[in-house]
């Protein structure tokens, strides 16, 4: 009896499992939009992670269940769901997407349609930077926006570029901009050290092939609500994140560069100095033999190499990114080179409908071997060009040898000699957001970034007499709390927005260097080994940073446009009676293309009147600037006993820079969008508070 029961319930599940498997079948079918085919549209059962892309033509074929829905989606369209029936093939045509209609661009602490800003600002997308070959980020606005200089201050790798935005803002303040990743404002300090002076670049640890899109904002309007920084420009950040409804993408990027000193100034070989000098009546006597080319001792063909490989991807919830970056870069001049290991993460998930949470995190370490910057003796190639041609790096046994006078043997130096900067990196932020009601959010942002930096340097005998060693670290941690509200409301053709917020920033920078003479060995390479110390040093600095800020917009039937910001900051940088500082700003924007006169008018796609007038302030000036500091140590004492010595006097009346800039522009676009043109007219003038 019980085996019968073992046969019919056997018997049972077979027809079960048989039952289900006749239920799977393959659908196929073509994707497309009102164009054509659209190939790498997203093809995925609705509430799993399975799903395929469209191949070249548009096609899919995929595996699934009858009853389960299959979502389409494609960027820019609007997603599309189908039931999967008795039919086999199911073909779907994408319609634009309301939204996307209409390009979003990051403004200050939020986002706005392209149509309803007033502001002076450029974006620079992931289509203009991902064919880009670059070593930094700033590269990638070269020659993108209009009014923003950018300028590679060195051919040594790792030097700072310089971003001006609208020219110098500041005759004793800082020039650089406020870079903003992800709403997190970055440390971008200069630290300089080893190489001739020569600042390093503070974006040099972030990977290019992460981010999305860079906005640069200009004016008064765009850039009041970041107060106290805003001056100079600011650049907003945006990095690469998942998609919903995406499968799994994998992007794996190789590429190889060669650097070639391409400028290099002609120069007499040794035979014709000699004739030179000749002729010039000196005795020949006194002339060398040797003939060498310092130009080309000193410069090579660099070859670099970079790997990216990034995973993407996303359901109907949750979406996320990850990436990893390495590089190995050859500068054209010899004994410079840069290696470069990124990674960066992202996750954002839906909780629900009214509770979104996030966080982004980046990790590099970058490792750069550098060389003296130009105007420097020890600069390979300004070296090369005071150098006398008939004079040879090398002795008569072919050795490397130290060379008389006061320029050294940069070809030894390179060879032998120590300058390396590792510089450890970790930024990113977390934060949660809860809708309190329709129309109205809530977000806190938590972020952070920290920065270390590693500096060290050994002259050998050959170079140095005796030799010389020396090693420092800074260390800086950035900490940022941001609490915002934001509101939308539209009633009949009436529409408001606003942002409401208040931020914290905590900047604690600390540095120790320790510096030596005077080596028994060139194997001792640590500065602890030199029999003279002629540096122990350590010294903290800190700053904070407590603003409130708000911005308020308004437009009627999307014609006529207005919009006031304002920021109120605290800096520690300043004297206590001159702490705080208001920055504000005015806007106004005419939609001319909404008019009921432009409505024939086919060929104009977009046009646009705006202007804006406002204030930002600028708080480079270092900390304890208006502090009285004394020095103690070595540098303090008198007559072998300890004490202090002054070394700035208090400056009460230390307070805020502050600009004021007027501007007038026009926006207009051609045949469907496909050709913009932004004019802008402006007028800045710096004042005192």
């Amino acid at each position: 009896m019980r085996s019968k029961f073992k046969w019919i319930f056997s018997l049972l599940l077979a027809l079960s499992m048989q039952f289900v498997f006749a239920q799977e079948k393959t659908v196929t079918g073509v994707v497309s939009d009102a164009t054509g085919t659209l190939p790498g549209a997203n093809v995925v059962v609705k509430g799993t992670t399975r799903g395929i892309q469209t191949d070249l033509e548009g096609k899919y074929s995929i595996r699934v269940a009858a009853g389960e829905v299959l979502v389409f989606s494609f960027i820019g369209l609007e997603d599309q769901s189908k039931v999967v029936g008795a039919s086999d093939v199911i073909n779907v045509i994408l319609a634009p997407s309301s939204e996307s209609l209409e390009e979003v661009v990051v403004v200050g602490y939020g986002t706005q349609r392209r149509s309803k800003v007033v502001q002076a600002s450029k974006v620079v997308g992931n289509s203009a930077m991902e064919n880009l070959t670059v070593l930094s980020p700033q590269q990638m606005l070269q020659g993108q926006a209009a009014g923003v200089q950018v300028v590679q201050s060195s051919g040594v790798l790792g030097a700072a570029t310089v971003v001006k935005i609208r020219g110098n803002a500041s005759i004793t303040a800082g020039g650089r901009p406020l870079y903003v990743i992800d709403g997190v404002p970055l440390n971008d300090n200069s630290f300089s050290g080893a190489q001739g002076g020569q600042a390093l670049n503070p974006l040099l640890e972030i990977n290019p092939n992460d981010i999305e899109s860079q906005t640069v904002l200009k004016d008064a309007s765009a850039t009041a609500i970041y107060g106290s920084r805003g001056s100079n420009g600011v650049i907003l950040i945006t990095t690469k994140k998942g998609k919903k409804n995406q499968p799994a993408r994998v992007t794996f990027e190789q590429n190889m560069s060669i650097s070639r000193a391409t400028d290099l100034l002609p120069t007499l070989n040794g035979e014709e100095y000699r004739r030179f000098k000749t002729l010039r009546g000196d005795d020949p006597a006194n002339f060398l033999n040797d003939d060498y080319n310092w130009q080309k001792g000193v410069t090579r063909d660099g070859v670099s190499r970079a790997t990216n490989l990034s995973i993407s991807g996303g359901n109907d919830k949750t979406t996320y990114y990850v990436g990893f970056g390495r590089s190995d870069q050859q500068g054209f001049i010899v004994g410079n080179n840069l290696s470069s290991t990124n990674g960066k993460i992202s996750v954002n998930s839906d909780v629900n409908d009214k509770i979104k949470i996030g966080g982004n995190l980046s990790y590099s370490e970058v490792l750069n071997d550098r060389v003296n910057s130009e105007n420097s003796v020890a600069a390979p190639l300004t070296s090369a060009y005071l150098q006398s041609p008939w004079v040879s790096p090398f002795n008569s046994a072919g050795d490397l040898t130290r060379l008389p006078g006061f320029i050294p043997n940069v070809v030894a130096v390179e060879r032998f000699n120590t300058n390396l900067a590792k510089t450890t990196r970790a930024f990113g932020n977390i934060f949660g957001e809860v809708q309190l009601f329709e129309g109205l959010k809530y977000r806190v942002d938590f972020g952070m970034d920290r920065l270390l930096l590693e500096q060290k340097e050994r002259w050998l005998e050959i170079n140095t007499p005796g030799g010389y060693g020396s090693y420092s670290t800074d260390i800086q941690n950035k900490y940022v709390v941001t609490n915002t509200l934001n509101y939308e409301k539209s009633i009949n053709k009436h529409s408001f927005s606003g942002v409401l917020g208040t931020a914290y920033e905590q900047n604690d920078i600390t540095r120790a260097a320790v510096s030596a003479i005077n080596f028994a060995s060139d194997l001792q390479l640590n500065v602890i080994s030199g029999a003279e110390k002629i540096t122990t040093t350590s010294q903290t600095q800190n700053s904070r940073l407590n603003g409130y800020f708000a911005r308020v917009a308004y437009d009627f039937d999307s014609k006529y446009l207005l919009e006031a910001s304002g920021r109120r900051d605290g800096s520690s940088r300043f004297a206590q009676d001159s702490k705080y500082g208001n920055f504000w700003a005015l806007s106004a924007g005419w939609n001319v293309i909404n008019e009921e006169f432009m409505s024939n008018v086919n060929f104009i796609s977009d046009l646009k009147l705006r202007g804006s007038i406002g204030t930002n302030g600028n708080d480079r000036v270092g900390d304890f600037s208006f502090f009285p500091l004394y020095e103690g140590g070595r540098n303090g004492a008198y007559n072998n006993n300890p004490g202090f010595t002054n070394t700035q006097p208090e400056n009460t009346d230390y307070r805020w820079e502050q600009s004021k800039t007027s501007n007038l522009g026009i926006d207009v676009a051609f045949l469907n969008n496909r050709i913009r043109l932004s004019v802008d007219a402006y007028y800045k003038i710096c004042l005192s508070v």
